[in-house]
């Protein structure tokens, strides 16, 4: 029962309109996806109505004894009404029915997550995707790659194998926080211009990666968090790298051997440099993970990283060889250690891949070893090993490199494969017969006399572009509620070692200056500020003096401004 017939109409519209939303989320989830804030805005809406049918039924179930005394009303209640109690009912077997019907709900909510997700996906140009469909081929052309990309091959191929394997819908990641923590790890990787351990490299190890998990059958032997972490530890494993070994660190006594006790320097650096761009960025990809899980894809990052470091080498190659003379049972192998010798055999794999491929890298990886040998004449250390430009012999080494790392290496890796995958046909081993047309080659330049190897390509390497972002694309541009900012910085601070410097700058304020005492002489809306000299000047609209400071200012974070309290917020904000 309802009071009036206004209460009647006012229902019926409400039901229309909730029916009406029902019918639109329907529409848009069968087609290009429904927004996030849409969907929640009409699951709300519908919320309500159900709430308030609710509240009338209970409502309209007393309505005819109102006006009974209250005591007879509590009599007429308890008696003629059905009890609101619990009933132990016998636990009963789920019906095939009620089965189904679990099923399909859960099957209608991840569908509607990846509608929202599919939504937010990052855009691929169509030539990068073009070239990316040939991910599964053991010499994919990472180089090609990068050039298409314009420089940024990393965020392009790791959002694409990480949506092949499903692992942000997963662990309910959005697309978007993917794509900005991809873009600041590319960032990272080519800050300091490395030759080799850049970007592109990582790039070539995640295809590396990619190709054991995919093309051997590996991953019907891992959880779905165990291929997350090896992709992701693949991306990450050369992370801000220095461009310089170990040893380098070590025999120089750089801030980083100091912090990590000379033992796996810049392994150690490169975890802890990724969780510190993600936080620092607040791109936390694993903010949707439980705690348990989150331990255990830092565990295996960091186990599979640290492995990378070649003082492990041939410890870590003893401990599978013992392993594989030990065992045939698949259940006794230790994962985490299948993993980091997966992610070592990736890492050194590019001897393997085809001539032209290999021959690159080879170019990159001594243009980097001479360059640290350069360093290392000029600080009166001892050379490390093919590090001396002049004494070096390429084809000697990289013959030497095959027989010793990479073949052992990748003969162990395909060996744990058949056995973690007993029952299967033994894996393809595409590496075997190309090192050995990759060594012939080295031998013949070898014989010939010949000692170094022409230069690589690497000057050409382009640059990741400093680009928006889909977090950028959603949010629009940062509004500052404060005056007074400001709007605009003709040429920017100069970086060096995480530190923010003033180099030669002009800083407009295109607002007033504000209407209350600043406690400073001189309010300008223009400031030129210059670090040249030996002593800094400002000048001032109100004097054509310049206002001289003796002693040089100190390091400082924030661009100089005559009213520092007045936008202090929002300098810091800039930084």
């Amino acid at each position: 029962m309802v009071s009036s017939n206004g209460e009647t109409d006012t229902e019926n519209l409400t039901l229309n309109s909730a029916k009406l939303r029902v019918e639109e989320l329907l529409e848009g989830l069968q087609n290009d996806g429904v927004a996030p804030d849409v969907l929640l805005g009409h699951l709300q809406f519908i919320k309500q109505v159900l709430e308030t049918l609710t509240g009338h039924q209970s409502a309209e179930d007393t309505e005819d004894i109102a006006g009974a005394p209250e005591e007879v009303r509590k009599w007429l209640s308890s008696t003629f009404n059905r009890p609101n109690v619990s009933v132990d009912v016998p636990e009963e077997r789920p019906s095939f029915r009620s089965i189904a019907n679990a099923i399909r709900t859960g099957i209608f909510i991840e569908q509607i997550y990846r509608r929202l997700s599919t939504s937010q996906l990052m855009p691929i140009p169509q030539n990068v995707n073009n070239l990316l469909k040939d991910i599964n081929e053991w010499d994919f052309d990472v180089f090609k790659l990068a050039s298409i990309a314009a420089g940024s091959p990393l965020r392009y191929l790791g959002y694409h194998i990480l949506m092949e394997h499903g692992c942000m819908n997963k662990f309910k990641i959005p697309p978007s926080l993917m794509e900005t923590l991809l873009y600041h790890l590319e960032i990272g990787y080519a800050k300091n211009s490395n030759p080799y351990h850049n970007n592109i490299h990582a790039a070539d190890v995640l295809q590396t990666t990619h190709w054991f998990i995919s093309q051997t059958g590996l991953k019907e032997w891992l959880s779905d968090l165990e291929v997350f972490a090896l992709i992701f530890s693949a991306i990450i494993h050369d992370f801000d790298h220095s461009g310089t070994t170990n040893n380098f660190h070590v025999q120089s006594g750089s801030s980083l051997a100091l912090l990590y006790n000379d033992r796996a320097v810049l392994e150690n650096h490169h975890v802890a440099e990724f969780f510190k761009t993600m936080i620092e960025n607040e791109s936390n990809i694993l903010n949707n993970m439980s705690k348990v899980e989150f331990r255990e894809f830092r565990s295996l990052m960091i186990e599979m990283v640290l492995h990378t470091d070649m003082s492990m080498h041939f410890t870590q190659l003893k401990s599978m060889k013992s392993l594989l003379q030990s065992t045939t049972d698949a259940a006794s192998v230790d994962k985490t250690k299948v993993l980091s010798l997966l992610l070592h055999s990736c890492d050194v794999s590019h001897p393997s891949k085809r001539w032209d491929l290999h021959h690159q890298w080879t170019s990159r990886c001594m243009e980097e070893f001479f360059r640290q040998g350069d360093l290392e004449r000029e600080g009166g250390l001892d050379f490390s090993p093919l590090c001396d430009r002049q004494n070096t012999m390429v084809p000697q080494s990289q013959i030497g490199f095959i027989d010793f790392i990479v073949s052992p290496t990748l003969g162990v890796a395909g060996d744990v494969v058949n056995l973690v995958l007993e029952g299967r046909p033994d894996i393809d081993k595409p590496w075997n017969d190309i090192l050995l047309v990759n060594k012939a080659k080295w031998q013949a330049k070898a014989e010939s006399g010949e000692t170094g190897i022409e230069v690589s390509d690497a000057v050409n390497d382009i640059k990741p572009h400093r680009v928006g972002t889909a977090r950028h694309r959603e949010n629009g541009l940062a509004e500052c509620s404060e005056k007074n900012q400001i709007d605009k910085v003709e040429e920017s601070v100069t970086i060096l070692e995480g530190s923010y410097f003033i180099k030669e700058e002009i800083l407009t304020m295109e607002s007033l200056p504000p209407n209350v005492p600043t406690g400073e002489q001189g309010v300008t809306t223009k400031v030129q500020t210059s670090s040249t000299g030996s002593s800094w000047s400002i000048e001032t609209e109100e004097s054509s003096e310049p206002v001289q400071i003796l002693d040089t200012p100190g390091k400082r974070r924030a661009p100089v401004s005559v009213d520092a309290d007045s936008i202090k917020h929002q300098t810091e904000t800039l930084m």
